[in-house]
């Protein structure tokens, strides 16, 4: 009796069946990463939208005076004098929240400028959320107000 002839292919298609298994396990890992990384991503800009839209909203209320809204004590800064332009920033953490420099992923910045007119003055806002992960900048927003004289 030869023994060499008796082979067990179970083992074989069991082998194969195990290798499809791992190789799409492998597969659907990477989509769920990338999944989560979008969805991380979206949350991010659409929080970075609404933030961005609820400041400018408060600056469109009285653009003559942005230090009524950007003050120390809600945790903005505002940056070394850089001409023409007004430049307020904040460390802000996941959700967006002012934390200190040592806890933050994101800065908001906001940068001011005005054009004086013969008819009245034109204020600009731009507004911005770059994150310190990797410096991307995740949302930019800009908008004026013309304000006439009386």
């Amino acid at each position: 009796m030869n023994r060499g002839e008796n082979r067990n292919p179970a083992l074989v298609e069991l082998i194969l069946v195990l290798l499809f298994f791992s190789l799409s396990a492998l597969v659907l890992v990477q989509v769920f990463v990338k999944a989560h990384l979008t969805s991380e991503e979206s949350r991010t800009q659409t929080l970075g939208i609404l933030k961005a839209q609820d400041v400018m909203e408060q600056w469109k209320e009285d653009p003559e005076h942005p230090e009524a809204l950007f003050h120390v004590g809600d945790g903005w800064e505002e940056a070394p004098d850089a001409g023409d332009v007004r430049t307020f920033y904040m460390q802000c953490n996941e959700e967006l929240e002012s934390v200190s420099r040592e806890q933050s992923t994101y800065e908001m910045r906001v940068n001011l400028w005005t054009e004086t007119l013969a008819a009245g003055s034109l204020y600009h806002i731009q507004t911005q959320v770059n994150s310190l992960r990797d410096g991307k900048t995740e949302v930019v927003l800009k908008t004026a107000r013309y304000i006439p004289k009386w």
